[in-house]
């Protein structure tokens, strides 16, 4: 088996996270895959795999080595398909990591037209609102909101959502709107379930760059966006919201904006991978979405 081969069967273990899984994949026996992979780690001097009856995991070795398998898998499919004429034209699985709201309200309905656009791949989108581990997971693209901790991913900044404080109108007929941060502590606020103590709401005035950080706590918490986005679509309390979380119940009417001269802190999305230059279909997805993204509707503005 020649190295491009071993490399390949590497990934695939890797991503199986297990060796009679990545044989049946394959239809291959699964001695042979664990003897493919025990050449590969004797050429390479170095244990890939922790070994035990109950799981199979990276070694350190094996973790670097994934990311530049990757990263040198992805350059020889390239360079192939460009002499075959063939490098806008990219093939196999893509596996992308984004939070569930996002996915649901940007990601997935530019999907369809990217996949119609490139017919030979096939997509793997997977939705958590916690960080998915990509090397483990096998994920070639992950969509982060907020800040970025520092890591050894890859990371490329994609834009910055306004946040606005948002209420349905309901809730402001019934309790009325609060005109200043101060006001804020006479209404509910809708937060995420955090700590027992409530949410600390950064806020920012829009002209005069002012902050002011104020605790809010309500009768209703949530652990994601879209629950705190109905929330207060039925009148339940004050919600601080992106843009492209709440762009369609703004134009239908069913939220309204309070405080219009604060806003919350901005939420910018990254993209993050494993090593080296973007490219192949991860590049070409990400691409895709910048165009999906110029197409939002700054409703808050």
């Amino acid at each position: 088996m020649d190295r491009i081969d071993a490399m390949r069967l590497f990934l695939r273990v890797a991503d199986a996270g297990s060796f009679s899984r990545a044989a049946a994949d394959l239809s291959i026996g699964q001695p042979t895959v664990s003897r493919r992979i025990q050449d590969l780690e004797h050429q390479l001097g170095a244990e890939l795999f922790h070994r035990t009856t109950r799981a199979l995991s990276l070694t350190e070795a094996g973790q670097r080595f994934y990311g530049r398998a990757q990263d040198i898998l992805a350059e020889y499919e390239e360079a192939e398909a460009e002499a075959r004429g063939l490098d806008q034209e990219p093939v196999g699985m893509l596996r992308i990591s984004a939070p569930h709201s996002f996915a649901k309200l940007v990601i997935t309905p530019a999907v369809a037209s990217f996949l119609d656009k490139y017919p030979h791949v096939r997509m793997d989108l997977m939705t958590d609102d916690t960080y998915t581990d990509l090397v483990t997971e096998g994920v070639d693209l992950a969509f982060r909101l907020g800040e970025l901790t520092d890591s050894a991913l890859m990371a490329k900044r994609l834009f910055v959502a306004y946040r606005g404080i948002w209420a349905a109108p309901s809730y402001v007929e019934k309790y009325g709107a609060p005109d200043c941060p101060d006001s804020l502590k006479d209404h509910q606020g809708l937060v995420f379930r955090q700590s027992l103590q409530g949410q600390q709401w950064v806020l920012k005035h829009s002209e005069t760059g002012e902050e002011r950080r104020i605790m809010m706590d309500g009768r209703f918490r949530g652990s994601s966006g879209d629950s705190l986005l109905q929330a207060a679509v039925d009148g339940l309390g004050i919600f601080i919201g992106p843009d492209w979380l709440v762009c369609s119940h703004v134009t239908a009417g069913d939220l309204v904006r309070v405080m219009p001269d604060w806003r919350g802190a901005d939420l910018p999305l990254s993209v993050v991978w494993t090593g080296g230059k973007l490219r192949g279909k991860a590049r070409l997805f990400v691409e895709h979405m910048q165009d999906a993204f110029s197409q939002l509707e700054n409703v808050g503005r």
